[in-house]
């Protein structure tokens, strides 16, 4: 049961806003010479993904807990990890070649 419980809590935390906003870090990654990274800051990304930045931290604090991205340095970006592309993918997935 408690298995249950923590994936239908996963399945919430992606197929919210914080699902489109781990889509969005993805597509911000740059590549640098210390790997990819998402080099806009937090005030920028508030407003590529259009909420103000109150909004936006929670949604990416979620993403940390959730271990799908990581600060790449302190004040320095976040980096999205295997996890968060995984899950990009599998939620991806569940859309299918149907979609629209």
């Amino acid at each position: 049961m408690e298995h249950l419980n923590a994936q239908q809590g996963l399945v919430n935390l992606f197929t919210s806003d914080a699902y489109r906003l781990l889509c969005l870090l993805a597509a911000l990654q740059a590549h640098t010479i210390d790997g990819r990274r998402v080099r806009e800051s937090q005030e920028e990304i508030a407003e590529l993904f259009q909420v103000s930045k109150g909004k936006l931290n929670p949604l990416m604090q979620a993403l940390v807990a959730a271990g799908c991205i990581q600060k790449y340095r302190a004040r320095s970006g976040y980096t999205v990890t295997p996890l968060g592309y995984r899950v990009i993918e599998t939620i991806g997935s569940l859309d299918g070649p149907d979609r629209g």
